[in-house]
């Protein structure tokens, strides 16, 4: 596959969603050059669309937070703020649907240096109360907030939905947008992607 030419096609398709990276393509398909050759001809289409959607969410990262997607690794640096960053960041993304305020994240030092326990966060959304007794395992991001967040945003009736997809390796790729854009976004690519419910 030449991944060159993917990466072109698919954000020629990201236009027709809203997203317009297509003056940065150059710099978004920089990565499939720098990796080695072979490597880049064993990813599957999925792969280089996640890669690609991670540079995309990167270089449209605004001061105030990501602008239309969300991407993290899920391994993470700071892992005393990990679920605040992601509670803002869900904010951005709803571009005002969901205030989130009030965010308190308890980090334990000796939780986190044993290895295991739970680090709570709670938070305002939309002047509603909310707590969720993350589960703590090294400098791993708890996956279950997805789940969490969406119950929240179904409560709140916003009309859209969390998406997550990844790059098939650790980075989570998050979109706050309705059933009817994601639906949009498998008639382009034919990849499904998964809203984090029950």
């Amino acid at each position: 596959m030449d991944a060159k030419a993917f990466i072109y096609d698919s954000l020629d398709k990201l236009k027709k969603l809203g997203f317009d990276a297509t003056a940065q393509k150059e710099e978004i398909a920089a990565w499939s050059v720098d990796m080695p050759e072979e490597i880049v001809e064993a990813m599957e289409p999925e792969q280089i669309l996640g890669m690609s959607l991670s540079m995309v969410g990167n270089l449209f990262r605004t001061e105030s937070g990501p602008a239309e997607l969300y991407t993290f690794d899920v391994e993470v640096m700071d892992v005393s703020e990990m679920y605040t960053t992601f509670l803002k960041s869900i904010a951005c993304l709803s571009h005002g649907e969901l205030v989130i305020t009030d965010i308190e994240e308890v980090f334990s030092t000796e939780v986190f240096e044993a290895g295991e326990g739970i680090q709570p966060v709670s938070f305002t959304c939309n002047g509603t109360a909310y707590r969720y007794e993350a589960k703590v395992h090294n400098d791993w991001f708890d996956t279950g907030i997805l789940t969490f967040m969406e119950k929240v945003i179904k409560e709140q009736n916003t009309g859209s939905h969390l998406y997550v997809t990844s790059d098939g390796y650790q980075e989570c790729i998050v979109f706050y947008r309705t059933k009817e854009w994601a639906q949009q976004f498998y008639d382009l690519f034919h990849m499904e992607l998964e809203c984090p419910c029950d």
